[in-house]
């Protein structure tokens, strides 16, 4: 999984606009994929698959993972927020 693709999503000119986009984005799609998602890996027959992180709780929809969203710097001093296992 590209960590491009979990950028949210523009470079934002302060952290607070970056977390106001990546909780949008979470409002328009109810479940996002996060850095370290490895939830499916190892699923058994008859599991139900992971969703995703609905960028509240502290895990993930299938339980497996904590997640939380951490804000990070471009190196032109813009800031993406991305959302993350621990």
């Amino acid at each position: 999984m590209s960590m491009e693709r979990l950028k949210f999503y523009e470079p934002h000119k302060t952290e607070e606009d970056a977390m106001l986009a990546a909780k949008q984005h979470v409002e328009d799609h109810i479940w996002i994929e996060f850095d370290g998602m490895n939830c499916n890996d190892y699923l058994e027959d008859g599991q139900v698959a992971c969703e995703g992180w609905d960028g509240e709780d502290h895990r993930c929809m299938c339980g497996n993972r904590r997640v939380s969203w951490e804000i990070e710097k471009n190196s032109d001093g813009t800031f993406y927020a991305v959302a993350r296992a621990y």
